[in-house]
């Protein structure tokens, strides 16, 4: 979440180098706060320049950012910059993910041209398969069925799996099915 243009940009060029798909990029809530939208755009600027090419997830913060206003903007630079996901957080905050962070970022993909090519990532503090739901509903609701899918819609889901496994009781997935036997 800091303004540290350089530092993200050697990160970015790492996972890069790695091999990565995908990069997570913070963006620096404190700045946006302050009103300071350029080191905002310059950080993911940069960012977005050293991983042409591979899929970049925004993450906002929704929870440090809290006011509608203030994630409708976030979102919106981050559109602007090349997103191709909008993260709601880190899950290291107090407030993570909410329905209504959730709801903000989902329309400004909506109203986004690259709409159908951008993703949200509801990420920290769903734990239950009611709350997850709540977000695919959203999700389905604002962009339409059609972005039910992993490039356009993701669930952090670490803290969910122990509600997952107790809805289905525990139940292992059955193997795969053996090719021809669709």
């Amino acid at each position: 979440g800091g303004a540290d243009i350089e530092r993200a940009v050697r990160d970015t060029r790492e996972i890069v180098e790695a091999g990565g798909h995908e990069v997570d990029v913070v963006l620096p809530c404190a700045r946006l706060m302050q009103g300071d939208e350029g080191a905002v755009t310059g950080l993911l600027a940069a960012v977005r320049r050293a991983c042409d090419g591979l899929t970049l997830k925004v993450i906002l913060e929704t929870g440090t950012l809290a006011a509608e206003p203030l994630i409708a903007r976030a979102a919106q630079l981050s559109l602007d910059a090349g997103a191709d996901f909008l993260k709601t957080s880190t899950g290291k905050t107090a407030i993570s993910a909410t329905p209504q962070a959730a709801t903000v970022m989902l329309n400004a993909i909506a109203a986004d041209p690259r709409r159908d090519h951008v993703g949200l990532k509801a990420s920290g503090g769903i734990r239950t398969v009611a709350e997850a739901t709540t977000y695919f509903a959203l999700v389905e609701n604002i962009l339409g069925a059609q972005a039910l899918t992993p490039q356009r819609f993701r669930i952090g889901a670490s803290s969910l799996l122990n509600d997952i496994e107790a809805v289905l009781g525990s139940r292992t997935a059955p193997p795969p099915a053996a090719p021809g036997s669709y």
